[in-house]
């Protein structure tokens, strides 16, 4: 591709559309808001807000036209294959809000798909773009905490009240916090330690719908490391994670919930309880779609790389697996 940028189509006006992607979508250079789509009647005022050129009351119809390069979907977890195939078929590159499936099967389709179109695809797990993750394991690297022991992440927020959110649904309709949240969990965990070996997980399920409202979950690694995490839809905000080593530790307080002002605050505590924090300004969404956008003009390999994606899919597969079984459950050749 010789241009400087790229049309996007966005498939719904999900709030995380409207928050987050769509205004980094106006910020980064090489991006721009072609179309919108929405069911429910395209919003004008969503419209108007981001200088979209065309709006359509039908997601087939947007796809169907060839003046868009890329798509967003924000749609709902269980429509995220179905509609990643349709827009590959269309010849579409396709940035898909997490998760990128219901279970790693279906995201393998909906990778093959795409490749067999020779389209692009990533997995929309914008949170990784921010620099002070790539800080994180320079730390590690250079032995700030020595060799590492464990690491824990927390993602936790209350939707308890919004009982028509579809992430009050049961599991095999995509709702639940392991995979609103924990897939977040797992690609921290998976980002610095590497696959894990095996998990275990407990999870509280409740509601109209026996939604899975929280989880706890452990990996456990054949050379001795620890790992786990905890993520709710019945608490509190929480955002962070822990790198433990036999040194030190490393907290990344902000690490998931996009600032405003791109704040990333690094604390690195030694064996004495000395405390210093590094500040990191990036902004993820932002930075996440102009990867994306310059790997399709220039036809490069998202740094998300497919098989990146169904790696933390084949895991999140392991950590239902043993949350509606209450068993251990391995992950050697999954």
């Amino acid at each position: 591709m010789t241009r400087s940028s790229i049309n996007w189509g966005v498939l719904g006006a999900a709030e995380i559309a409207r928050e987050h992607t769509i205004p980094a979508i106006v910020a980064a250079g090489n991006s721009r808001p072609y179309a919108l789509a929405s069911r429910r009647g395209v919003p004008a005022e969503v419209m108007e807000r981001f200088g979209f050129e065309t709006g359509y009351g039908d997601y087939d119809a947007l796809l169907a036209d060839p003046a868009i390069d890329a798509v967003y979907l924000p749609l709902p977890n269980d429509c995220h294959a179905e509609w990643t195939i349709k827009a590959a078929r269309a010849g579409k590159h396709v940035l898909c809000e997490k998760p990128a499936a219901l279970t790693a099967t279906q995201t393998a389709e909906a990778i093959a798909a795409c490749q067999s179109a020779e389209v692009l695809y990533m997995e929309a797990m914008m949170y990784q773009f921010h620099a002070q993750h790539a800080r994180v394991r320079e730390l590690i690297a250079a032995g700030a905490i020595g060799a590492v022991r464990g690491v824990h992440v927390n993602l936790t927020f209350n939707l308890e009240k919004s009982l028509s959110d579809f992430r009050h649904g049961a599991l095999d309709a995509g709702g639940g916090s392991l995979y609103d949240l924990g897939c977040y969990c797992i690609h921290t965990i998976r980002s610095l330690l590497g696959e894990p070996d095996r998990t275990a997980t407990m999870a509280r399920f409740a509601g109209p719908q026996n939604a899975e409202m929280s989880a706890a979950v452990v990996f456990g690694y054949d050379n001795g490391i620890k790992a786990g995490f905890d993520c709710g839809m019945d608490a509190t905000g929480r955002h962070a994670y822990e790198v433990y080593g036999a040194a030190g530790t490393i907290r990344v307080t902000k690490a998931f919930v996009p600032q405003a002002d791109g704040d990333g605050p690094i604390e690195i505590v030694d064996a004495e309880g000395n405390s210093t924090t590094e500040r990191v300004v990036s902004f993820q969404y932002m930075n996440g779609i102009t990867h994306f956008a310059d790997c399709v003009l220039h036809s490069r390999t998202p740094n998300y790389s497919p098989e990146n994606v169904r790696a933390n899919m084949r895991v999140l597969d392991a950590c239902i697996e043993s949350a509606t079984t209450s068993r251990i459950v391995q992950l050697e050749n999954r």
